[in-house]
């Protein structure tokens, strides 16, 4: 049986994706009598092949178990991308891939995959669990975030640094562009957390003390992770220019956790300003302002 929060979460999401689309991309008339955007519930219902009063009682939360199948239905329907198909899986609890077996994660890396980072340097690096939260770092992060080790709790989180932190958000150049696939990539992850509340401790301060987290959430995208360019203007370093991976990794204590590597663009000179300010830094600057 889906919790309640799991089933509203089913909601909301469910009506912000047929509110998106439009009848003339699934082949039905538009009509002179429609009176607002997107599908109307009855049309999504036809397509998934589900009756309008069941699909209705979805996106009312209703006390309903929709299966595998019904739910991929839907999801073609509603022509979801790959990563809001997965989404809407693991909302209902057909996620395969939750390796976790519940409550707080440790806080440290195994050494290993602490030797892992530091050997990635001038290259900047760190590991997050599910919620974001930053576990471990090379120095040469800290060009980017600061000094990490002097932030305690919720405040070591990627996420919160992205929305919090002035200095993070003067630096990056296009913040709001990434900000808002930040949040997508975390709404997916918080589809396996609806019911934590660890999880949704960091949601809940974001949507309270960040009127544009609080708008990037309540659109419900999602996004898969993927590759791409971030671009800083560092106060003492100069400009920089990174493609960013996120790579998977087992910890021997954790299941889910990724790498965040980020690779100097080359001809950018990215590569040897970060080799200069590491050479004259300590790694204390504080991210707060």
């Amino acid at each position: 049986m889906l919790s309640e929060e799991r089933r509203q979460e089913i909601a909301n999401f469910l009506r912000s994706r047929r509110a998106r689309l439009q009848p003339e991309q699934v082949g039905l008339p538009r009509g002179s009598r429609r009176r607002t955007p997107g599908l109307r519930r009855e049309e999504v219902a036809a397509l998934a092949g589900v009756s309008t009063e069941w699909y209705t009682w979805l996106e009312q939360a209703r006390d309903v178990r929709p299966s595998e199948a019904v739910l991929q239905r839907i999801a073609a329907a509603l022509r979801l991308e790959p990563g809001e198909a997965h989404h809407l899986l693991t909302l209902a609890g057909y996620d395969r891939n939750d390796l976790r077996n519940g409550g707080s994660p440790p806080t440290t890396l195994s050494p290993p995959v602490q030797r892992l980072l530091d050997q990635l340097e001038p290259c900047p690096a760190w590991v997050f669990g599910e919620r974001w939260d930053i576990l471990g770092w090379n120095r040469a992060a800290t060009v980017i975030w600061g000094d990490l080790g002097a932030l305690q709790g919720i405040e070591r989180n990627a996420m919160y640094q992205s929305f919090m932190s002035p200095r993070l958000r003067r630096m990056l150049v296009d913040w709001e562009a990434h900000a808002r696939s930040m949040v997508a990539k975390l709404r997916l992850a918080h589809a396996r957390h609806v019911d934590d509340a660890w999880f949704n401790e960091l949601i809940q301060v974001l949507r309270e003390n960040s009127a544009e987290f609080a708008a990037f959430w309540g659109a419900h995208d999602v996004q898969l992770p993927r590759t791409g360019v971030k671009v800083y203007e560092h106060p003492e370093a100069g400009r920089l220019a990174f493609d960013y991976l996120h790579l998977d990794i087992v910890d021997e204590r954790l299941a889910a956790l990724r790498l965040i590597a980020y690779i100097p663009v080359p001809g950018t000179g990215t590569r040897e300003r970060v080799e200069r300010f590491l050479q004259h830094e300590p790694a204390t600057t504080a991210v707060a302002s």
